[in-house]
C-alpha cells in the first residue's frame, strides 16, 4: 500500500512539474509576442513622427515627376495586372510598388516588372515584419522614397485596381478649381452610395462633382496637398484616424474643402472587397 502511494504521489508531482513547465512556456511565448508588439510600436510611433515633421518640414518646391504608390500583399495574379495597366495609360509616371511581407510569388513579380521597366522602385519587406496598420505602413514608406524625387502629384491605387485610361493630366487639371484637394478615381455604384456628391462645380470647361468624402482604393493628390496634411498614420490601426481615406475625408472636413470623382480606375474582375460584400 505505501508503495502504491508512493508511485502515485511522485506521478502526481510529474504531473504538477509538466503543467509547471508548460505553462512557463506559454507565459514565456506571450511575453515575446507581447515585447515583438511593444517594439513594431514604438517603431512605428517613432516612424510616423519622423515622417510628419520632415513633411512639415521647408516645402521642396513640386518638380515634374508624378509619383503612383501600389502596396501589395499575397496578391501576385492581380498585381501585375493593375501595375501594367498604369503604366500602359501613363508610361511616364514613377510607379513604386511596396510589398509589405508576401509569401506567393509578389517579388518575382516585382522583379520581372522592374527589368521591363514596368516599375520604378520597389520596397520589400519579410513576411510579419509590417507594423500594424499595412497599407497605411507602405504608404508611408512609399512616400519617404518619394519625397527624394520632389514629385508634382503622388496618386495611391489598391492592388486590384485597373486602370482603364490616362488620369493624371486630368487630375492635375481638376485640383487647380480652389475647392479640391483631392481626386478619386474609382467611382461605382458603392461609391456613390457610400460617398455620395454634394455638389458640381465647373471648371476649365469640365463639369466636375465634388463629395465630403472618399474612398481609398485610388485617389490622387498634387504635392503641395500631401505636404499640408501628411501620410496617415500607420500604427494606429484600423481607426478612423489610421486609415488612409477616413483620415484624409477627416482633413477635408476640417478645411471645408472637397474630393473631386473621376471614374478611371476599375476593380478587377471577379474581386470584391469586403466592406463592397457587406454591403452588397
Amino acid at each position: 500500500m505505501t508503495e502504491i502511494l508512493l508511485a502515485c504521489c511522485i506521478a502526481f508531482l510529474l504531473i504538477i512539474a509538466i503543467c509547471v513547465v508548460l505553462v512557463y512556456r506559454r507565459l514565456q511565448r506571450a511575453h515575446h509576442g507581447i515585447v515583438g508588439q511593444m517594439e513594431r510600436w514604438v517603431v512605428g510611433s517613432l516612424s510616423s513622427i519622423e515622417t510628419r515633421l520632415r513633411f512639415h518640414s521647408a516645402l521642396q518646391s513640386p518638380g515634374e515627376i508624378d509619383v503612383v504608390v501600389v502596396v501589395t500583399r499575397d496578391r501576385s495574379a492581380l498585381l501585375e495586372p493593375c501595375l501594367r495597366s498604369i503604366h500602359h495609360h501613363e508610361p511616364g509616371a514613377h510607379i513604386i510598388a511596396v510589398d509589405v511581407g508576401s509569401t506567393d510569388d509578389t517579388g518575382n513579380v516585382l522583379q520581372r516588372l522592374v527589368h521591363e521597366r514596368v516599375v520604378s522602385t520597389t520596397i520589400n519587406h519579410a513576411p510579419m515584419s509590417v507594423a500594424q496598420w499595412q497599407k497605411g505602413y507602405g504608404i508611408h514608406e512609399a512616400w519617404r522614397v518619394a519625397s527624394m524625387l520632389h514629385p508634382r502629384s503622388i496618386t495611391v491605387a489598391d492592388d486590384d485596381m485597373l486602370v482603364r485610361e490616362p488620369f493624371l493630366a486630368a487630375c492635375a487639371i481638376v485640383c487647380e478649381h480652389a475647392d479640391v484637394r483631392v481626386v478619386a478615381l474609382h467611382r461605382d455604384s458603392t461609391q456613390e452610395k457610400n460617398h455620395p456628391v454634394v455638389k458640381t462645380v465647373e471648371h476649365d470647361g469640365m463639369r466636375i462633382e465634388l463629395g465630403a468624402t472618399f474612398n481609398g482604393a485610388a485617389f490622387y493628390m498634387p504635392w503641395t496637398t500631401l505636404h499640408a496634411w501628411g501620410p496617415p498614420p500607420y500604427n494606429e490601426g484600423k481607426t478612423e484616424s489610421g486609415v488612409e481615406d477616413w483620415y484624409y475625408s477627416r482633413a477635408l472636413e476640417q478645411e471645408g474643402k472637397h474630393a473631386a470623382f473621376l471614374h478611371r480606375v476599375d476593380e478587377q474582375a471577379g474581386v470584391t472587397s469586403l466592406r463592397d460584400a457587406v454591403i452588397r
